[in-house]
């Protein structure tokens, strides 16, 4: 990478395909993403309940009140606000569809955009798409992914590549304000994009010097005021709640709920030690890809065109994030548990920042956007069966990519008497039970609140962030397990033991596979599942005064 450090973008602009062809491709580029979203997740997808369950809930404080979840901390603030307001007028499932439309048009614009920029190719920029889906469908390693439900991440993900590449044009005024936006829709994203980008620029600087050749363009501070106004004005209604999120109400507690969020909810995204092989054997091989074709792009090809300043910058942008996610994985190092660690709470602290996030996403993007410069030497020496065959390649990694394993556990990839049984149970909830009732699913849970629209008591992974709420969802998490074990030591659950449960938690309603055996009678049966109305409590008589 050291040539990097001898070129800016400037010096090579990059041939701008016309604008209707652009728009074009923006438009079948979010079609695809749709295609493929609502395959592999179809709605609700695996966050979708959550995020759009707290956006209703943040413009209708009234819906499903008493949730833990939904009255937490709100970090995504933006998202909420600007996107909650649907919810309170239409069903959450076309809401869903309006979003996903959105952010993929978003998301295409900025691929458009930052493929061009990079490959200086419109059709290598739709291979480089159609590669990365079929990559990111086969794994990731942090389980950070791209194509799937409507998520503020995905709005930040957009504005982020555009951020890039009116970055590459120096277009400092759009750049920082399309960056203000991806922070403002996810912090962690945008944050962490800003990070990179800076790192980036310190090695080119660094390198320039060093090899005491021409540095980059310099940049007129006097000219970035503008900038830097526009990035503050769009950041600042994401960055504030999300700040305000991290608080608690003393240290003791902040230590607690990191440590919860890092090794109890969330390894799979933060503690590296938790990743499976298989993430780590495929993102090697991703990365050992991405040198054989740096070598080979060393060599020459027929249109020097394919090879540019840009994509050596993609390249430095992957490895800053790569060193940013080494830092996280020097701060997870060591044996667990995780608080027999030294520093066991400052490694908690930088670990559930997502140091991961950028290097699983942009590790798969530069391979892409590589090995579809290097498929494709020279567009106009290719025949017209060599673009079917291109063509064609696109396409059947596109169909590969929706026959591959879902991961997710979803109500989609639930037999069909499973789904139906389910959403019959959330329907009875939602037309017999009052609307202050609150649920407690001890099985499966298969975004109860969305279908049912009534308050949880404890739902696995809608875990909050801010501190106080992870440990009283932790707390909770307790009183259920301790519950299940009491309850089931005998293999059956008494009345008594239900009337405990209600007198513990306030729980009215339990939801519980069909096969568990309770001495109640269910107001609810299905062959899948049963609903319990839990007897309430004996009213305690007052003392005397």
């Amino acid at each position: 990478m050291d040539d990097a450090a001898s070129h800016a973008p400037v010096d090579a602009p990059p041939v701008s395909p016309p604008l209707s062809w652009q728009l074009a491709a923006v438009l079948l580029l979010a079609a695809v993403f749709w295609g493929v979203a609502h395959y592999r997740a179809p709605i609700p997808g695996v966050n979708e309940s959550h995020y759009l369950g707290k956006a209703r809930h943040f413009w209708q404080p009234e819906w499903c009140a008493g949730d833990l979840f939904l009255e937490s901390a709100n970090p995504h603030a933006v998202f909420y606000a600007a996107f909650g307001w649907p919810t309170t007028c239409w069903p959450l499932e076309t809401v869903a569809h309006v979003l996903r439309f959105g952010q993929f048009l978003l998301l295409a614009w900025g691929w458009v955009a930052l493929g061009t920029r990079v490959t200086n190719s419109l059709p290598r920029t739709l291979l480089a798409a159609a590669l990365f889906i079929v990559w990111q469908a086969s794994g990731t390693w942090s389980g950070e992914w791209l194509i799937g439900g409507a998520e503020s991440k995905v709005w930040a993900y957009g504005f982020l590549m555009l951020s890039a590449a009116w970055g590459l044009d120096r277009s400092w005024a759009r750049s920082a304000f399309a960056a203000g936006l991806a922070v403002s829709f996810h912090p962690v994203v945008g944050c962490w994009g800003l990070v990179i980008a800076g790192l980036a620029a310190g090695y080119v600087w660094f390198k320039s010097r060093r090899a005491q050749v021409a540095p980059p363009p310099p940049i007129r501070w006097r000219g970035m005021l503008v900038p830097a106004l526009l990035f503050t004005l769009a950041a600042l209604p994401g960055l504030i709640p999300a700040v305000q999120s991290l608080s608690a109400p003393n240290a003791m507690i902040a230590a607690e709920a990191d440590y919860l969020q890092v090794a109890v909810r969330l390894p799979h995204h933060l503690d590296p030690l938790t990743f499976p092989v298989r993430a780590w054997r495929d993102y090697g091989l991703l990365l050992l890809i991405w040198w054989l074709l740096r070598e080979r792009q060393t060599k020459p090809v027929h249109n020097t065109r394919a090879e540019t300043p840009n994509s050596r910058w993609l390249e430095l942008w992957m490895l800053a994030a790569l060193l940013v996610a080494a830092g996280g994985l020097m701060a997870a190092w060591g044996p667990r548990p995780l608080k027999e660690l030294p520093l066991w709470e400052l490694r908690a602290k930088a670990l559930k920042l997502y140091p991961f996030r950028l290097g699983d996403m942009l590790i798969p993007i530069t391979v892409a956007f590589l090995a579809a410069t290097r498929l494709w030497t020279d567009e106009r020496a290719l025949t017209r069966g060599g673009k079917i065959g291109v063509a064609l390649l696109g396409a059947v990694a596109i169909g590969l990519a929706c026959r591959l394993p879902i991961p997710d556990k979803i109500l989609a990839t639930q037999p069909p008497a499973t789904q139906k049984d389910w959403r019959a149970a959330a329907a009875w909830i939602h037309e017999q039970t009052p609307n202050d009732a609150l649920l407690l699913a001890i099985n499966d849970n298969w975004a109860l609140r969305w279908y049912a629209e009534r308050p949880e008591y404890f739902h696995f992974k809608d875990c909050p962030q801010d501190a106080a709420s992870i440990v009283e969802w932790n707390r909770r998490y307790q009183v259920i397990y301790q519950w299940k074990l009491k309850a089931f030591a005998d293999g059956r659950g008494s009345i008594a033991e239900l009337t405990e449960l209600r007198r513990q938690t306030g729980v009215t309603h339990l939801l519980c596979f069909a096969y568990i055996p309770m001495e109640a009678r269910p107001a609810f049966a299905s062959p899948t599942y049963r609903i319990y109305s839990l007897p309430a409590p004996p009213v305690e008589p007052r003392p005397p005064e």
